[in-house]
């Protein structure tokens, strides 16, 4: 198949949202078929080659890359009108990119006539573009939901921007709380192919440097303060136990001000990563004495298929849906969900105990692989009945 995958993020931009796009693109070019990226182009990039000389020299077992340039805009005043607006006829405030990625597509053939679309949301800008090539070249495409609607939708536009999406010949999620807002939202059932797990997560590592006491790591964002708070001040009472060597926290993410504000209180040394590439996460995450992150409540946490991948325990600090404490215990691996300082401290109390061993073993996980060849039948099924 020519697949064309559209992302509103390009894949080396340092955040999680252009990694799906671009590992089912890369996943599905090694199983031979002839996939392009149409994403934004990074800040500063140099322009590009015309796409026919780079396709015909392209070694299709990778995606093909191709950026659209997007313009920064200066802020609009804020207007609920004008918001719903840009949501209703473009799928949101990127209308510089759902017109360049418009006229971009337009540009690929005869040199790459793609037979199917992908785009996910994530942007729902792509989905626009998605759904506008899709009825104009007459082939079918999968609406992918990596985040959940709910969260992200105004409610009481929820009829009108369903209507302008439709047309779809799948639906996908990255877990099934996605799935479900999304089959609400839309009225279809959607199918859960999970993100997969990068293959460094289950190769032991380097061993990364650690102090008498060792590390805790709080890995993503960290969503509610109060939680963070708790977190930290079930750290120092772990601290101040002369029976205990005292924990400090390694933050992988990007709200080091924030955790370096709580932890100053109650006297927890912190330090942070800020976005690391997946092989430094999993060093990092594989000598750790244990894996935690904050619960958000409304959203699915994918990290966690990784922090489990790493042999370590892993605490969800918060609680976690029951979906993820299922596939925990699906997968072998144990997953602690305290909600509170005086619940963490003695899981804290008793992490020296746990071994340091090899990485969990892969064949029960979400592998990239697996994942893709799942998205590869969905495909090749939504072909045969187009």
């Amino acid at each position: 198949m020519n697949i064309l995958f559209l992302s509103g993020t390009h894949p080396a931009t340092p955040h999680i949202s252009g990694i799906r796009a671009a590992r089912f693109a890369a996943e599905l070019a090694q199983r031979g078929h002839r996939c392009v990226l149409l994403c934004p182009a990074l800040a500063d990039a140099a322009g590009e080659a015309p796409f026919e000389a780079r396709a015909r020299d392209h070694d299709w077992r990778r995606p093909l890359i191709v950026t659209v340039a997007e313009e920064t805009l200066a802020p609009a005043p804020r207007s609920s009108l004008a918001t719903a607006g840009k949501l209703l006829f473009y799928g949101g405030k990127r209308i510089s990119l759902a017109r360049a990625m418009r006229a971009k597509a337009d540009t690929l053939s005869p040199a790459f006539q793609p037979e199917m679309l992908w785009a996910t949301f994530g942007s729902l800008e792509t989905v626009f573009v998605a759904r506008h090539l899709a009825r104009a070249q007459g082939m079918p495409w999968v609406f992918d939901v990596k985040d959940n609607v709910e969260n992200y939708i105004p409610r009481q536009l929820h009829g009108l921007l369903a209507r302008r999406v439709r047309g779809f010949g799948v639906l996908t999620s990255n877990a099934d709380l996605h799935a479900h807002a999304a089959g609400r939202w839309l009225g279809t059932p959607a199918e859960t192919i999970y993100s997969g797990v990068d293959e460094c997560f289950f190769v032991p590592q380097s061993p990364a440097p650690r102090d008498a006491g060792g590390y805790v790591t709080l890995v993503g964002g960290l969503y509610h303060r109060d939680l963070v708070d708790r977190f930290v001040e079930g750290v120092a009472t772990h601290n101040r136990d002369p029976a205990q060597a005292p924990l400090e926290i390694v933050h992988i993410g990007s709200q080091l001000d924030l955790l370096q504000d709580i932890a100053a209180r109650h006297g927890v040394t912190v330090r942070g990563t800020g976005y690391v590439d997946t092989v430094e996460m999993a060093r990092i995450c594989q000598s750790a004495l244990a894996n935690a992150y904050i619960f958000h409540g409304q959203t699915f946490h994918h990290k966690l298929f990784e922090l489990l991948a790493c042999g370590r325990p892993v605490i969800a600090f918060g609680g976690e849906l029951s979906e993820s404490t299922a596939l925990a215990a699906h997968l072998g691996t144990p997953l602690e969900t305290p909600q509170s300082p005086r619940a963490l401290v003695p899981l804290l109390a008793n992490l020296g105990a746990a071994a340091f061993g090899q990485a969990a073993p892969r064949d029960r996980f979400f592998t990239w692989p697996d994942q893709a060849a799942m998205l590869e039948r969905t495909m090749k099924r939504l072909i045969a009945h187009d």
